[in-house]
């Protein structure tokens, strides 16, 4: 095991139908198309993936999918819950399995996930600074960009 916070591995778990519901573009998209919305999520995760070099894990309510991870679009893992299950139970045995071994945030804007998450040691954002997180990200590939073809 890592000795500092600094050395553990980052990964931001990701509740996904909640960042859906809480950004008002995503939600316009989901209202005609659920499936976009999805897609448009996972493409700005992958985005924030490839900016920050933190892993991301996106989770699902699935209705009967599998907890196995369905596909890893350009590195991030997506999950979906099994029947029985719920994103939320998924993203909080998630938060109690590994927050003591990886440096883990909790992005969702259900406040008991984020309670019950954080009281196994996780850092927990709301949706508002999750969407915050994603500008910065991409202000910073912009710079990156600009760099380049000046430098």
């Amino acid at each position: 095991m890592a000795s500092s916070e600094d050395e553990l591995p980052r990964y931001l778990i990701v509740d996904g139908h909640s960042m859906i519901f809480a950004w008002q573009e995503l939600r316009e998209i989901h209202e005609s198309n659920t499936r976009a919305a999805r897609e448009e999520l996972i493409r700005r995760m992958t985005s924030y993936q490839d900016v920050t070099g933190e892993q991301v894990v996106l989770v699902f309510d699935g209705k009967g999918k599998t907890a196995t991870p369905d596909h890893e679009e350009g590195g991030i893992q997506v999950f979906y819950s099994p029947a029985g299950s719920t994103a939320d139970q998924i993203i909080e045995r998630l938060s109690g399995k590994y927050a003591q071994v990886r440096q883990l945030t909790i992005a969702s804007r259900d406040r008991g996930v984020l309670d019950t998450c954080a009281s196994f040691g996780a850092n927990t954002i709301s949706a508002k600074a999750l969407e915050e997180l994603l500008e910065r990200a991409g202000k910073e590939l912009q710079q990156r960009i600009q760099k380049r073809r000046t430098g």
